[in-house]
């Protein structure tokens, strides 16, 4: 009784797994799938090796074995008040409000 409630929950579970990996698949809304290439690794008419890393524009690239996936620059959420965050040209630096040369550590980064 025990072994056939035991298969029955595996089946439950595998049954889950199967259909989360169906939806995640199927999804065109996500941002890993819009930032997602398949394919060779190639940009500006170079061919890159699993492992290496381009730049997009502003968006870097790592290139994996069936393709390669982006990612936009970060941006930061929070910082101490004795800074500001200053725009550049793919994003943002946090630096001191007194010293703008100096970079300051931000507390959190998005995407």
């Amino acid at each position: 009784m025990a072994s056939q409630k035991s298969l029955y929950i595996v089946k439950v579970l595998l049954w889950i797994v199967c259909l989360n990996l169906s939806f995640t698949w199927k999804s065109s809304g996500t941002q890993a799938a819009i930032y997602r290439h398949t394919g060779l690794c190639t940009h500006n008419d170079r061919v890159f090796e699993d492992g290496q890393t381009f730049y997009r524009g502003c968006d870097k690239c790592y290139c994996h074995k069936s393709g390669y996936v982006c990612f936009p620059p970060t941006k930061p959420t929070s910082w101490p008040n004795k800074c500001k965050r200053v725009p550049t040209a793919c994003g943002y630096r946090v630096v001191y409000r007194d010293n703008t040369a100096v970079e300051c550590r931000a507390y959190s980064w998005i995407w």
